[in-house]
């Protein structure tokens, strides 16, 4: 058992408004002052608020990036689940301070989150560790208004609110939960997003991407050796736990089912403090970790038997600093929490069966093999006595009997027993002679050479020492109008006015305006992303400029790697003749000439090269594809905007005649009318959108089947039909991540 206290680091968010006259970091790189001046209320009045705090941590991350807080905070953690060891690294902060951003990432590939580096990590390890045998399960949970919902389940399914429950052994675990088997890392990764595209999502004035629930991703993880047959097994649990921001009404303005929404995330959070205190209080002996679902389903990572690491993300201008002190208290409490983590092992009965049996009978080889050594050859071990060992060692018991023999010389345990079987049938004789009156007599004519009563003598209980086994072995139709200012779209709908009547069967206006021709759909998309959506375009770009740079990367190194590999191959053939012409001229083939000794240098420094140039390509083929899905991604949100953009400036719908991302040419084929939310309540309903590569490159389909798995996975959890699911967020529409 490991007894360890709760790590926390401290990560500030990065901005431009860093409030430096109240905020002052150390220069350890652990902790942070604060000053916050006393505000003056009235002459005569007596304020006394406090207004220094001086706060330490085990690590304080200023502007870090993605990469150095995951090598601070998880890393070590996701080491220790190989050990056996549960581990957690939970995420905690105000609205808007970084949270998901740390554990699931942004739009950059250098911007990844924490969960799918150490899903990185994981398999990278398991590749390492070929003399033991891993099986992989992924989960996804998330707690919305004191609801668990799995986020992996059959879409089909109707939603179920989960329950936890605790085991024999006192571990929580959740009923019913989906476990999807990841024997590989793209099918990990395939199982995230697909449940990250399920979470419930909404905006405020603090953040336009607030997540709603408190989630958590589990990794599975079981390993048991390839080359010990010992029965152990070691099953460890790696969690990610993403809370949902703690928020004030006063300054995200939320209300209605945003409000509601805010009002489960703050009272499930003031009783994960509860319970936190209770735990860092010595004497507490209750510890109310059943007063919600996120306390109860957190039992192991909070004082259980589990490795754990908060996150502590504040967000550092000057109108934050009372949640920024908030979130800095909360974090040294979590540092006087203390955890019991112990390696979890079971042992299969039947295997160690197998392992005693086997080492039974190398003990037996051992003692034959002494036995040998010293003139013993004759003694052996689980076996029968023989019958002519049974008559002489009958006949030394009854030497010692009669006083002829002073001791009898044990041997072997078997000896043992067969003298005891032979003092029994002595006893049992001669007590059956003294009750016919014949006194004390001698084994009688029943008795067999052996000493025993009959044949049922010879039945008697195992003499050996036991018996050895055998071994076994988006865009559709035409384009929509242009971004006008709030004059010109007056004057549009105003000239459309006297064109539309409309009739007493027409259902509404917006039916009317459909009929109404509205300027080029085109140039209107043009407008759009030069305007609103500039800042998604611009992403675009971006991203378009670092998948082209990836994809020469990736061409370059395999165009080395093809030279490399001819290169190779011509000098074994160079090295075979040469070994052919020595065989020819009777040349012994352990002495190199200096031709041949040259060639197999070249040889060995030109392997050396292709698996450096080989795992360059594989690094550049993960930055290609994982650049390719952020372009893919980019461009669905811009449309997504486009939609939005377009249907709340002229009450219609876009659902035809959607430009395509590229530009001038349209894409796709015509949009189904259907509804905009499943039939689940919520989730809108998912169209497939084509995904345009930006240039033909036939060079992508270079044979390389992990990578092509690892990102095939993505693309297949981003465009799955089934893949949208959850409950409308704010304005009876639901948002995404």
């Amino acid at each position: 058992m490991v007894r360890s206290a709760v790590r926390v680091v401290l990560r500030t968010r990065p901005t431009d408004n860093f409030a430096s006259d109240c905020i002052n970091l150390l220069d350890d790189g652990r902790g942070l002052t604060i000053h916050l001046p006393r505000k003056k209320k009235r002459d005569n009045y007596v304020n006394n608020q406090q207004e220094d705090w001086a706060f330490n941590f085990d690590s304080l991350l200023h502007n870090a990036t993605q990469e150095m807080v995951y090598t601070s905070a998880a890393q070590s953690i996701v080491r220790s689940v190989f050990e056996g060891y549960n581990g957690t690294v939970m995420a905690y902060g105000q609205t808007g301070a970084g949270k998901t951003f740390t554990m699931t990432g942004g739009e950059d590939f250098r911007q990844r989150g924490l969960i799918p580096r150490a899903i990185a990590d994981v398999f990278a390890t398991i590749s390492n560790k070929p003399e033991q045998s891993f099986e992989v399960r992924v989960s996804y949970v998330e707690i919305y208004n004191e609801h668990l919902y799995d986020l992996l389940a059959d879409p089909d399914a109707p939603l179920v609110d989960l329950s936890i429950q605790e085991d024999s052994k006192g571990s929580i675990f959740v009923r019913g939960l989906t476990l999807k088997p990841a024997p590989q890392e793209p099918d990990a990764l395939s199982h995230f997003f697909e449940g990250n595209a399920n979470r419930v999502i909404a905006d405020h004035k603090l953040n336009t991407n607030s997540t709603r629930s408190h989630c958590i991703w589990t990794v599975h993880l079981s390993s048991k050796s390839r080359v010990e047959s010992d029965g152990h097994t070691t099953h460890s649990k790696l969690h990610f736990v993403d809370l949902a921001g703690s928020e004030r009404i006063s300054k995200t303005g939320s209300d209605g089912k945003i409000l509601k929404e805010a009002m489960y995330i703050n009272k499930s959070l003031t009783f994960l403090e509860q319970v936190v205190i209770a735990l860092s209080t010595a004497g507490r002996e209750h510890v109310p970790y059943r007063q919600t679902k996120l306390t109860n389903i957190l039992k192991d990572a909070i004082g259980g038997n589990c490795k754990t690491t908060m996150i502590a993300n504040i967000w550092t201008e000057e109108v934050h600093v009372d949640e920024t002190i908030s979130t800095l208290k909360f974090a040294q409490r979590m540092m006087r929490v203390h955890n019991d983590a112990t390696v979890n092992l079971s042992i299969d009965p039947e295997a160690q069966v197998r392992r005693m049996a086997r080492e039974i009978a190398e003990l037996k080889s051992e003692l034959q093999m002494q036995n040998q050594l010293h003139g013993k050859s004759h003694i052996t071990y689980g076996e029968d006595l023989t019958d002519d060992e049974r008559f002489q060692l009958q006949k030394e018991v009854r030497d010692y009997i009669d006083g002829l023999t002073p001791e009898i010389e044990v041997k072997t345990i078997r000896q043992v027993k067969g003298m005891f079987k032979i003092f029994k049938n002595f006893v049992q004789n001669s007590e059956a002679e003294a009750r016919r009156g014949g006194g004390t007599a001698p084994p009688t004519a029943n008795t067999d050479k052996g000493g025993n009563k009959g044949a049922a003598g010879a039945k008697g209980a195992d003499d050996g020492v036991g018996d050895v086994e055998g071994d076994g072995g988006f865009g559709v139709g035409t384009a929509i109008p242009a971004k006008m200012d709030k004059a010109a779209k007056a004057e549009v709908r105003k000239s459309a006015e006297p064109a539309t009547t409309l009739s007493p069967q027409s259902s509404s206006p917006t039916d009317t305006i459909m009929h109404t021709e509205l300027p080029d759909r085109n140039q209107s998309y043009e407008d759009f992303k030069n305007n609103d959506g500039a800042q998604l375009a611009s992403q675009l770009r971006s991203n378009q400029a670092q998948l082209r740079e990836k994809k020469k990367q990736f061409r370059d190194a395999g165009s080395q790697l093809n030279d490399y590999k001819m290169k190779i191959d011509e000098l074994r053939v160079a090295v075979e003749n040469k070994r052919r012409e020595h065989d020819q001229i009777g040349v012994d083939d352990e002495v190199l000439d200096e031709e041949e000794y040259k060639l197999l240098q070249s040889l060995k420094e030109n392997k050396q090269a292709y698996k450096a140039t080989y795992e360059r390509m594989q690094a550049a083929k993960s930055a290609k594809d994982y650049c390719s899905r952020l372009v893919d991604q980019t461009r669905n949100k811009l449309m997504t905007e486009f939609d939005s953009w377009y249907e709340s400036t002229y009450g219609v719908a876009a659902t035809s005649g959607m430009p395509s991302i590229g530009g001038g040419s349209t894409v796709g084929q015509h949009m189904s009318g259907t509804s905009k939310f499943n039939k689940r309540g919520g989730g809108p309903a998912a169209a497939a959108r084509p995904i345009e590569d930006d240039e033909n490159d036939p060079g992508l389909e270079l044979d390389d089947p992990e990578q092509t798995a690892y990102y095939a996975a993505k693309r297949a959890a981003q465009l799955s039909k089934n893949a949208y699911r959850g409950r409308p967020s704010e304005k009876g529409r639901g948002r995404w991540l």
